[in-house]
């Protein structure tokens, strides 16, 4: 169970240690970034919301998750369902050398019911269903020559849960003869490093939705008021194969015994390959109120009580080291016996917005959204059978993390805008704008979201919603990371991505 909590708990820490490599990019498995990513819900699965603001106004099933006080203001019963396509544009540079990559998938946006219950006066409207809240993924194809480093150079650090593997799978050995210390294999009896060429694909994919119930009433004239409950799932799954290939001969020293009796040769290439696999588990709870300022006037406040998601992952790493020769290769591996389980402790958000509706045919409706993600947390001992030295190591890195978090996570305003127009009794044009602030010091950029779609009547009961987004980042991320041992310092190799993101989302009403 430690490996893979040595391994990527002090990662964030790399990038620490100097006014060089602050800003130098986050690494994907590291528990720090994995918290902010699970916790970030930037996304909502019914077409006819999308990111259009429901702070004070309704748009669909899903304005629930922005104030489900909003709720209360649905006047027809209706079964929602939805698909969403995201599709994915990556182009990521790595040592001077940019290559492209895509992805295209398609998903349940949402399935679920709203139900407005007879009352003699007011409104009391009832739902429940499951909303996608995030779709994330990341995509990299790296191809250069690298003259300053290995990824063999992280595995000769005690510290790394490589050490062990790469011993055995020859992708370190004995740096001197008297065996006092290990080095990299592409580094032993060489003045100078000659370089290597470096091969890698590394993705990473995050899915996580909500199976909710909510209510939304009006107590009192114009005021209402609205709670929902839910249960959060996901999966988080990360790979990387990464390939270092001496395919300019190099390292031609024939100094590993070969296959054939009385021979030697040397390494070919080397792969190292890891796996990450999780799921998601957490309970939300928010509340609001809205009030009808007048007819064409609503404001709105909502509140998503701080929450504890809870994680359980498994590992997988191995390397293979090829020879010359071809001879056998040698191979080491190692896995976590049983899912390890840690904690993430949620900040709370705050929701504000106005509406206005029906002003010459047009809505208009802004909201902001207020989170601190330097309140973020991990809990990285319970749940898990640890012994006694473990839970020492475990909690001293747990406060590190968190530190890390608390003087490196934003307090972030999202803000996002929408406008509506009723072109005909039967159609409605929507336009939208939303910007998530960046969330960390070290490597999160600023995000902008522009929308656009409608809402049609297909028949007197089936209502069509089509919304498309487009968005764009600029983001970086440590391919690998190693210590120095000649200069003392911590060192990364990083990748940048300049991403965009097209998602289409289809939905149909059928009203009952």
């Amino acid at each position: 169970m430690m490996k893979r909590t040595v391994l990527f708990l002090l990662a964030p820490f790399l990038l620490t240690s100097g006014a060089v490599l602050a800003q130098d990019g986050n690494n994907p498995v590291n528990y720090s970034n994995l918290a902010l990513q699970f916790s970030e819900q930037s996304f909502n699965g019914d077409a006819g919301t999308g990111l259009f603001p429901s702070v004070a106004s309704a748009h669909g099933y899903g304005s629930f998750v922005d104030n489900p006080a909003t709720v209360g203001l649905i006047e027809k019963n209706y079964f929602s369902f939805s698909l969403a396509n995201n599709r994915y544009e990556f182009e990521n540079s790595y040592l001077g050398n940019t290559l492209s990559s895509e992805d295209n998938s398609t998903s349940l946006g949402n399935i679920g019911f709203v139900y407005k219950l007879p009352t003699k006066q007011g409104s009391f409207v009832i739902g429940g269903g499951y909303n996608s809240t995030s779709n994330q993924k990341g995509l990299a194809h790296l191809s250069a020559r690298n003259n300053e480093s290995t990824i063999t150079d992280q595995f000769k650090d005690p510290a790394s849960d490589y050490y062990d593997i790469a011993f055995n799978a020859y992708a370190i050995d004995w740096g001197d003869v008297d065996s006092t210390y290990l080095e990299s294999i592409f580094r032993i009896g060489l003045p100078n490093f000659p370089g290597i060429t470096q091969e890698a694909d590394i993705s990473y994919k995050i899915n996580m939705g909500e199976y909710s119930a909510f209510f939304g009433t009006e107590f009192q004239e114009n005021l209402f008021l609205g709670i929902s409950a839910g249960l959060t799932t996901g999966n988080y799954t990360y790979r990387r194969d990464f390939l270092e290939v001496d395919d300019q001969n190099d390292y031609n020293y024939n100094f590993i015994p070969s296959d054939t009796p009385g021979d030697s040769t040397d390494i070919d290439n080397i792969l190292t390959h890891d796996e990450i696999d999780a799921d998601i588990f957490g309970f939300t709870v928010r509340t609001g109120l809205l009030y009808k300022v007048s007819q064409n006037f609503n404001v709105g406040l909502s509140y998503q009580i701080p929450s504890t998601l809870v994680v359980r992952e498994g590992y997988y790493s191995s390397i293979k080291t090829e020879l010359d020769d071809g001879s056998t290769p040698f191979e080491s591996d190692f896995a976590s016996e049983v899912d390890y389980e840690y904690r993430i402790n949620k900040p709370g958000q705050l929701n504000v917005g106005i509406a206005l509706i029906d002003i010459g045919g047009f809505d208009l409706s802004v909201s902001g959204e207020f989170i601190n993600y330097s309140n973020l947390s991990l809990d990285l001992i319970k749940g898990n059978d640890l012994n006694f030295n473990d839970e020492v190591e475990i909690r001293d890195q747990e406060e590190e993390l968190d530190s890390f978090m608390k003087e490196n996570y934003n307090s972030v305003v999202n803000y996002k805008a929408g406008l509506g127009y009723q072109i005909t009794g039967l159609i409605k044009l929507k336009a939208g704008y939303a910007f998530f602030e960046g969330k960390s010091e070290v490597y999160e950029a600023d995000r902008n979201v522009f929308s656009g779609g409608l809402t049609a009547n297909i028949t007197k009961n089936i209502v069509l919603d089509l919304t498309g987004q487009y968005s764009f980042w600029d983001d970086r991320s440590v391919a690998y990371s190693y210590y120095d041992f000649d200069t003392g310092q911590n060192r990364a190799e990083t990748i940048s991505h300049d991403i965009t993101n097209t998602r289409i989302l289809a939905g149909v009403r059928f009203l009952f």
